[in-house]
């Protein structure tokens, strides 16, 4: 009985709660392997890492675990390193080879533009061709960018945002043009001329982290920039060959700082510039003999298209190394990395794109989490997993084919992945707002504040508050009313204390009953007090948030960066911001709806047997990603 009712509390996601009745379970019986494996989960999704590692461990011990456990508790014992570390290898080998002539019912010849978007979906120009496409994550064209308001020329480069704008430069007709990811177009940039805002044959495009868009225009030898609605913001440059001077400007990018690197195949340098276009320096060293298209890896090194090889240029440590790409290149011309750290290059001669992986990750298997399972709604059931690389990075973008369910002992027919675009179609944003005495002086501030990003969520949007001080209490429940949010942020009910461990565990537990993408705003001065992580940790408060897929962002009216809520709002995938001394606050909303979790919705419809009715049942789940594989399992109580 205590099993089962904690099996019942466990997928529905009240953790604590199912962490009593395993114990419970496990106190009338301790060699209960299924009570002891649950009570190890339930610690891990509570935030308890450790504590489920020691429950884990006593399985393994006592001869119980198999692989898939094993596997579970070396990636929870590195987790927190994974965490820190965030680096990929420069080592890469050869994974995947697209053919681009034909692809499909495609011919893609001469390309001369890739990008990658967040899913793993792979963006090409085709000069040759002078077709655009979108292709899978496992090379199968998807759709082309075409419309019958336009007439393609020679198309150069491809861009995809964050936000899923999409765009294309015509090298033939002097434009740029803007279509939504879906294939939809929108409009246009530009036209033939030499003023501010015109083209001379635009090549290389990129974005910086504000969406604004960055045009190297080939034949005026300069470069311009234009903000996210289609606005002119700037022009730099011209030709010559002096200090900051341009000769064929050739690539492009923008680092976190908002520097602007210029790659010159004229000049066969990368320059650097201020993001008001003003020159810097020039990246010594590279010896380089072809720079073309050239891109950031996650890691601050910038990678650079160069001939018949790629060669990487580490910011921090101004050091260069050439990338091991096996011989395969002939002629790149642009080269762009995911976030797993695998690099794409379409290649103009040998009409190829072919992905390289970082060398380690090829022979090493997927992290995969079973975190619950939802028949609630019987015979309706929904697998929620959890899937990451070897090093902790999600892996976004598969698809039904990627995925074998078992349910019982049968493997599980049709699945349904659609329910995730549904859950990513909106947001719950929970406010958990600072009332301790200190916050008082900041209330003007946070007024200002507050209303500007009130303001810019969607009307499908909705908003909870939770205050907190020594105490905390629900401000205001989830509600789309903009004017009940802000007011609820901005009561006037400040006391001593500031504990916010749990005021934050609170918080998770409100948000952990909502569907829709979720995301945790603390409003406070950022400076925590000796009691704010009395009852939990630190460590606790930020694992519970990580193993829930909710990112936490903190907005700091102190003025000054603490070291602990960065490093707890990066753990769980948000930020940290001085609010009052940050450029990136205006783009919160955004970042917001740009997170996008590791884990995955899988529906499907079971048939009803009445003789497993109340009974155990282990599920299991597979995970294939082009070669590397996982599994994990969890039960249900049938119902």
């Amino acid at each position: 009985i205590f099993f089962k009712k904690g099996v019942h509390h466990f997928n529905r996601k009240e953790y604590e709660a199912s962490i009593d009745f395993f114990r419970k379970a496990l106190g009338e019986n301790p060699a209960d392997e299924k009570a002891r494996f649950f009570l190890g989960m339930a610690y891990y999704k509570a935030g308890f890492d450790e504590s489920a590692m020691f429950e884990f461990n006593n399985i393994i011990g006592n001869e119980q675990g198999d692989s898939i456990l094993s596997n579970f508790v070396r990636y929870l014992s590195t987790k927190q390193f994974l965490l820190r570390r965030k680096k990929k290898s420069d080592d890469y080998t050869i994974g995947m080879e697209i053919r681009g002539n034909p692809l499909g019912k495609y011919i893609l010849s001469k390309a001369t533009g890739i990008d990658i978007d967040k899913t793993g979906n792979i963006y090409v120009a085709g000069f040759g061709s002078k077709i655009a496409l979108k292709i899978s994550h496992d090379g199968r064209p998807l759709l082309s960018f075409v419309s019958p308001k336009i007439s393609h020329g020679r198309l150069y480069d491809i861009v995809v945002g964050k936000n899923g704008d999409v765009y294309i430069s015509d090298f033939t007709n002097d434009s740029v043009y803007h279509f939504k990811t879906d294939g939809k177009y929108v409009g246009s940039l530009g036209s033939s001329g030499f003023k501010a805002g015109q083209f001379y044959g635009p090549t290389s495009l990129t974005l910086d982290e504000n969406n604004d868009l960055y045009v190297v225009d080939s034949g005026n030898v300069r470069i311009e920039k234009f903000s996210e609605n289609g606005d002119f913001l700037l022009t730099f440059g011209r030709e010559g060959d002096g200090e900051g001077e341009l000769k064929r400007p050739s690539g492009i990018a923008v680092d976190h700082a908002g520097n602007i690197y210029v790659s010159d195949h004229g000049k066969k340098t990368v320059q650097v510039y201020d993001r008001s276009g003003n020159f810097i320096r020039i990246l010594e060293g590279g010896d380089l003999t072809d720079p073309y298209g050239i891109s950031f890896a996650e890691d601050n090194r910038l990678i650079i298209s160069d001939r018949d090889r790629l060669m990487s240029y580490d910011i921090m440590h101004s050091t260069w190394t050439e990338i091991d790409t096996g011989g395969r290149l002939k002629r790149v011309l642009d080269v762009k990395s995911d976030h797993l750290g695998q690099l794409y290059t379409c290649d103009f001669e040998s009409d190829t794109i072919l992905q390289f992986v970082p060398k380690a990750d090829k022979y090493r298997n997927l992290n995969v989490i079973l975190d619950r399972i939802d028949a609630e709604s019987f015979p309706a059931v929904v697998y929620y997993v959890t899937v990451l690389d070897a090093d902790g990075f999600p892996i976004y973008g598969l698809g039904p084919d990627n995925f074998l369910l078992r349910i019982g002992k049968g493997i599980v027919g049709k699945i349904d992945l659609s329910y995730n675009e549904v859950r990513n179609s909106r947001l719950r944003l929970l406010f958990l707002v600072d009332k301790s005495a200190s916050m008082q002086q900041y209330s003007r501030e946070v007024v200002s504040y507050i209303n500007r990003f009130v303001s810019k969520t969607s009307s499908n949007d909705e908003m909870a508050v939770i205050g907190f001080n020594h105490e905390s209490w629900i401000a205001s429940p989830f509600t789309r009313s903009k004017l009940r949010t802000a007011n609820a942020i901005l009561e006037e009910k400040y006391a001593p204390g500031k504990a916010f461990d749990t005021a934050f565990r609170r918080g998770i537990d409100y948000l952990n009953r909502e569907f829709y993408k979720k995301a945790i705003i603390v409003v406070t001065d950022g400076l925590p007090a000796d009691q704010s992580f009395r009852t939990y940790s630190l460590e606790s408060c930020l694992r519970y948030a990580a193993n829930n897929h909710i990112p936490v962002y903190f907005l700091s009216f102190e003025g000054k960066k603490d070291t602990r809520l960065d490093y707890f709002a990066r753990s769980t995938g948000g930020k940290f911001y001085d609010v009052l001394h940050s450029n990136d606050f205006p783009y919160l909303y955004n970042t917001i709806k740009g997170f996008r979790a590791s884990e995955y919705l899988i529906f499907f419809n079971d048939v009803y047997d009445p003789a497993l009715s109340n009974f155990y049942l282990e599920a299991e789940v597979e995970v294939d990603y082009n070669g590397r594989v996982g599994k994990n399992r969890l039960g249900l109580i049938y119902p």
